[in-house]
């Protein structure tokens, strides 16, 4: 669980992150769940953009990625979602 200071800091820093992954007319998609993951995997810190044509719910959306891939949503502002989740990857420097 992240504490209100911690996220703080993680939205400071996904300010100046380009969006990892696009959400569009296709959904959640497998794909698109493995992508996440890959980049939750590699980075900790993603930003996730939900396109217009995308008939799911941006809240909606967040949960089901928390759920499946055991992340935590930093914040949800606009159409961009903003995730976090702690890499077991060898040799990387931890955000937190």
């Amino acid at each position: 669980m992240l504490s209100k200071s911690d996220r703080i800091k993680l939205r400071s820093m996904a300010q100046t992150m380009p969006d990892l992954v696009y959400i569009g007319k296709e959904g959640l998609t497998d794909n698109v769940i493995s992508q996440v993951d890959n980049n939750l995997f590699a980075h900790e810190l993603i930003k996730i953009k939900v396109q217009n044509t995308c008939d799911i719910d941006k809240n909606e959306i967040a949960d089901i990625l928390c759920e499946k891939l055991d992340a935590e949503v930093v914040t949800i502002i606009g159409t961009k979602i903003i995730l976090y989740k702690l890499s077991d990857k060898e040799k990387i420097k931890h955000i937190l």
